[in-house]
C-alpha cells in the first residue's frame, strides 16, 4: 500500500509539472475533479465519451480515443488529458488489474501526453517510479 501512495504522488506530480510547463491552471487543487465530474451538457464531447467508456471498464478503449481524438495543438485541451488520467490514477493497483491497466500504463500516458504537447518527456523520467 505504500508504494501504490508513492506511486499515485509520483503520477500526480508529474500532471501537476506539465501543467505548469505548458503555463496551464489544469492541476489546480481538485481542478481536475471539477473537469471529470462536470454534469453531462457542461464538458466536451470527447470528456463524455472517456466517460462512458472509464465507466464501462474499457479503460484501452478510452485511452486510445483520447489520443485519437484530442487537439494536443491547443494547451487549452491539457485539462480534459489530465483529467482523464488523475480519474484512473485513484484506482486501486487491483482495480487497475481488474480493468486490464496499470499504473505504468498511466505514467507512460501522461508521458505520452507531454510529448504530443510539444513536451521532452524526458522532464517526465525523473518521476519514474
Amino acid at each position: 500500500m505504500l508504494t501504490e501512495d508513492y506511486i499515485v504522488r509520483m503520477i500526480r506530480d508529474m500532471g501537476q509539472m506539465l501543467a505548469r510547463v505548458l503555463g496551464s491552471q489544469a492541476w489546480e487543487p481538485d481542478r481536475c475533479a471539477e473537469v471529470w465530474e462536470a454534469a453531462a451538457g457542461d464538458c466536451p464531447p470527447l470528456l463524455e465519451e472517456l466517460k462512458a467508456l472509464c465507466g464501462r471498464g474499457e479503460i484501452n478503449a478510452a485511452e486510445n480515443l483520447l489520443f485519437e481524438e484530442l487537439d494536443f495543438s491547443d494547451p487549452g485541451t491539457l485539462p480534459i488529458a489530465l483529467a482523464f488520467y488523475e480519474h484512473l490514477n485513484r484506482f486501486t493497483d487491483q482495480e487497475l488489474e481488474a480493468r486490464d491497466y496499470s499504473r505504468e500504463e498511466i505514467f507512460e500516458g501522461v508521458k505520452d501526453c507531454a510529448e504530443q504537447y510539444g513536451v521532452d518527456p524526458q522532464l517526465l523520467e525523473a518521476f519514474r517510479p
